[in-house]
């Protein structure tokens, strides 16, 4: 018996390593002068071990306020912290390839979307710096709803915000417990390695680029 192929109408895509490089440990070793287990360390206290970052990222307080959380913390002093945050700006890098995926989906008549844990000044920041980000109909955001990938919470409301039917939809994700939480909730989803290898992924669920 053949396998029926899914009608794909929109595609959702994360932004951290799929549109632009994030990585926390790039950040601390260029903010603080650090490498190794030392660089590794100051990751694990400021990004990892400690929920002040999460909270951020959930919208439980502006990007100053957490500059001031992470001293009160006994984390960073106040300079530390201003170079931490505008450390993380830096390093936002362009993924070249993945721009014009998205161009091409958008010609060949698929609609586009962006899910992302993140800061909301830095959601605005990339809104504003890039010509690209035009291109998708909605932006569900963590700070906004108020959870994080895998919450099932967060993946219900790109879908009913946006009026999507899962099994018409797939996400990428360069996080596989994020890939996880969507499938559960019936999308399509793949791992986000880079944009050849996500053509190939849209490709097998017959979706056609121009």
């Amino acid at each position: 018996m053949s396998r029926t192929m899914p009608t794909i109408r929109n595609v959702v895509f994360d932004i951290g390593n799929v549109f632009v490089r994030w990585d926390s440990l790039a950040i601390v070793s260029a903010a603080f002068g650090l490498a190794g287990e030392e660089a590794r360390a100051r990751r694990h206290a400021l990004f990892v071990e400690s929920d002040l970052w999460r909270a951020l990222n959930r919208g439980e307080m502006t990007e100053a306020e957490a500059q001031q959380a992470y001293v009160d913390a006994g984390l960073l002093d106040p300079a530390e912290a201003e170079r931490m945050f505008a450390e993380v700006y830096a390093s936002l890098h362009l993924l070249p390839d993945t721009p014009p995926l998205m161009e091409r989906l958008a010609d060949s008549g698929y609609r586009l979307f962006a899910l992302t844990d993140n800061v909301t000044e830095v959601v605005h920041y990339l809104s504003k710096t890039h010509a690209w980000w035009s291109n998708f109909e909605g932006v569900t955001v963590s700070a906004d709803v108020g959870c994080l990938k895998p919450d099932p919470r967060i993946y219900r409301h790109v879908l009913e915000t946006n009026g999507l039917l899962a099994e018409e939809t797939v996400f990428f994700d360069d996080v596989d417990k994020n890939v996880k939480g969507a499938t559960k909730m019936g999308m399509h989803a793949f791992v986000f390695t880079d944009a050849a290898q996500a053509e190939i992924d849209l490709r097998s669920l017959g979706v056609e680029l121009k």
